[in-house]
């Protein structure tokens, strides 16, 4: 059996999860850290932080390369974080050092994924109310779609915390908040997800359901509890937002 049910194309009508566990795949994340890194890039050239040809040239290459997650495995496992391989990975596949030395110019690569992870958040959020909204309406689903505007509007927004200038003007070209810190907001989120995944608990009435929410809510406690934010991230917030995604999902199924 795979790790996840939620992987598992054996388990997929039984724990099905649409088109949300594309979102948590290494091409989604990969393919949002390499919008943020050309949009950073962009930014920069149009202020003169680095030279307009190369920030032309990294914001349209980032938009076309292929990378392999698999050639990025020994980077992660030295830097505790996928942003650095990935940028080499980046900077080779480019083939033009005049321009590939200015990726990642003065710019935190936990800031790149921190964002990356924010537009994924996103598509999830915009993915749950759809289903949310498809189901019969009920008190538990009428809180639950009320609280969205709200999570919306404080929990999604770039990082770069630190360097709130291109911070600002990332966030207007994404679409996202304001900056800051995504730790309390990954939180938020969550909060809301396995809130969800209990409401819908009993609409699922299939064997499974109530191990699915169990499942959701201790991951919640873990990522909530967790010393390192981000370790708890990743392997915590698949399992609670796929985890709800499938319970909305089954409900969708029953109603």
């Amino acid at each position: 059996m795979t790790a996840s049910v939620f992987d598992s194309p054996m388990y997929a009508k039984a724990f099905p999860v649409g088109e949300a566990g594309r979102l948590f795949t290494h091409s989604a994340e990969i393919r949002a850290a390499l919008l943020v890194l050309g949009t950073v890039a962009k930014i920069q050239g149009e202020t003169g932080v680095i030279p307009e040809d190369s920030a032309f040239f990294i914001h349209r290459s980032a938009m076309e390369v292929q990378i392999d997650p698999a050639g990025l495995a020994t980077g992660v496992a030295q830097d505790n974080s996928y942003v650095p391989a990935l940028v080499t990975a980046f900077a080779k596949a480019m083939e033009a050092p005049e321009h590939s030395g200015y990726i990642l110019h003065h710019t935190r690569p936990q800031d790149i994924a921190d964002t990356a992870l924010m537009l994924r958040l996103r598509q999830l959020l915009t993915q749950a109310e759809t289903a949310l909204s498809a189901l019969p309406q009920n008190e538990a689903t009428r809180v639950a779609l009320a609280a969205l505007p709200a999570l919306r509007r404080t929990a999604i927004h770039v990082a770069f915390d630190d360097t709130p200038e291109i911070g600002t003007a990332l966030a207007e070209t994404l679409k996202l908040g304001a900056p800051q810190a995504i730790t309390a907001s990954v939180h938020a989120i969550s909060a809301w997800l396995a809130q969800t995944a209990e409401a819908l608990c009993p609409a699922a009435k299939t064997p499974q359901a109530a191990m699915l929410c169990a499942t959701v809510t201790a991951h919640h406690t873990l990522l909530t509890q967790a010393e390192d934010p981000g370790a708890a991230r990743l392997l915590c917030l698949p399992h609670i937002a796929l985890g709800t995604l499938s319970l909305l999902h089954q409900a969708a199924s029953n109603a």
